[in-house]
C-alpha cells in the first residue's frame, strides 16, 4: 500500500498527458506560452473569478501578494492559522514579522471564534486545510475590520472555493487534487485586475517593485489541461472512501465541502496508533509536527495555541487509486482502535 500513488495517477491521464507533452515539444515554446495563457483562461473560468496569473509554485503567489499589498500598508497586520499552514506563514515571513497566528477548532481550519477585533487594514489569509473549506464568516470579519481577504486553497481545487475573497491561490504541486508533475501555482481573483503579477513573476520588469523570477513552464501548465477533465472524478472516488472511513472514527469536522486532500485522525495514544500502523504495513504521514507558531524563526510574533492538535493527528491513505483489499486494510485498523479506545 502506498501513502499517494503518482505512478497510477500518471497511467490514469497517461494518454492526454503524453499527447499534452508532444504538443509543448513541437511548439519550441517553454514558458510563458500559449499552454499556460490557455490554463489561466480556463481556471478562471473553473473558479469562477475574473482573472488567473500563472506562477512558479503556490507559496511564490502569496509572496507575490503580500510583498505587493505590503507596499502600500508597509506595517499591516497578517492573520492566519496557527496549524498546517507553515508553508503559507513562511511565505508571509519574508515579507514581514508582523504576523498573527490564530487557533484553529475542530475542522483544522481558522477558529473564527478567535479573530483578533484590535486588528484593521492587514491581511487574512483563510486556508482551506486537508481540502475542507474554512468558515465563511471569515469573510465578514475581513470585510468588517477592513483586511484583504486571501484564500489559500492549495489542498482544496474542486471543494468549490477560491471566489470568497479578494484573492486566491492555489497549488499544482504533484500531490495536489489538480497537480503537474513538477511545481506549478496560480493567483486568482474575483474583481482585481492581476496584470502586475504578470509581470512581478518576470522580475517586475515595467514596474515599480521588485519581483521574481517564477513562471509556470508549458509543460506543467500543458499537464495540468490534461488532468481537467477527470480531476474532479478523482476527487469524488477520494471522497467515497472517506465516507467509508468516518463510518469507524471521527476525523476532523466538515461543516461544509470537503474533497479530502488527507483524511486525518486525532488519536489520544499517537504513539500505540503509530506503532499499530507500523505492524500492519499501512503507511501514514504526521501533518504536521509543530504548529506554526512553533517553528524557529516563528517564535516570539503573535501568538497563542490553545487548541493542540499536532500531538494527535496522523493522516491515513486516502488517495483514489487504492484497491479495495486496502481500503478494508485501513477500515479494519480504525474499527479495531475504536474499540480497543472503547475497552480502554
Amino acid at each position: 500500500m502506498k501513502f499517494n500513488d503518482l505512478q497510477s495517477e500518471y497511467l490514469y491521464f497517461k494518454a492526454d498527458i503524453n499527447i499534452a507533452l508532444q504538443r509543448v515539444c513541437h511548439s519550441g515554446s517553454y514558458l510563458l506560452g500559449t499552454e499556460l495563457v490557455e490554463l489561466e483562461r480556463m481556471f478562471a473560468e473553473y473558479v469562477g473569478v475574473r482573472q488567473a496569473v500563472g506562477v512558479k509554485n503556490c507559496t511564490d503567489a502569496i509572496t507575490l501578494l503580500v510583498r505587493h499589498f505590503l507596499k502600500e500598508n508597509p506595517n499591516a497586520p497578517i492573520i492566519l492559522p496557527n496549524f498546517g499552514a507553515y508553508p503559507t506563514a513562511m511565505a508571509c515571513r519574508i515579507c514581514t514579522p508582523n504576523l498573527y497566528f490564530v487557533d484553529v477548532d475542530d475542522t483544522l481550519t481558522m477558529n473564527v471564534e478567535k479573530l483578533p477585533t484590535s486588528l484593521h487594514h492587514g491581511i487574512v489569509i483563510m486556508v482551506h486545510l486537508f481540502g475542507n473549506i474554512g468558515d465563511k464568516r471569515i469573510c465578514d470579519y475581513a470585510t468588517s475590520n477592513k483586511h484583504t481577504l486571501i484564500e489559500d486553497c492549495a489542498q482544496a481545487t474542486g471543494a468549490g472555493c477560491g471566489a470568497l475573497g479578494d484573492y486566491s491561490v492555489f497549488s499544482f504541486y504533484p500531490t495536489k487534487p489538480l497537480a503537474a508533475m513538477g511545481d506549478g501555482g496560480i493567483i486568482c481573483s474575483k474583481s482585481n485586475d492581476l496584470r502586475v503579477f504578470e509581470k512581478l513573476r518576470f522580475y517586475g520588469y515595467d514596474t515599480d517593485e521588485i519581483g521574481i523570477n517564477s513562471r509556470m513552464d508549458e509543460f506543467q501548465a500543458s499537464i495540468v489541461k490534461a488532468k481537467f477533465k477527470g480531476f474532479e472524478t478523482l476527487n469524488a472516488k477520494r471522497c467515497a472512501i472517506a465516507r467509508r472511513y468516518r463510518q469507524h472514527v471521527r476525523g476532523f469536522r466538515v461543516p461544509n465541502s470537503c474533497i479530502y486532500h488527507q483524511f486525518v485522525v486525532q488519536f489520544n495514544e499517537r504513539d500505540k496508533v503509530l506503532a499499530e500502523l507500523k505492524r500492519r504495513e499501512i503507511p501514514y504521514i504526521i501533518h504536521y509536527p509543530s504548529h506554526v507558531s512553533e517553528i524557529a524563526v516563528m517564535k516570539g510574533l503573535n501568538n497563542q495555541v490553545t487548541y493542540r492538535v499536532n500531538d494527535h493527528v496522523v493522516s491515513l491513505p486516502v488517495h483514489p487509486f487504492l484497491s479495495e483489499d486496502e481500503i478494508k486494510q485501513v477500515e479494519g485498523f480504525l474499527y479495531d482502535y475504536r474499540h480497543y479506545e472503547r475497552r480502554n
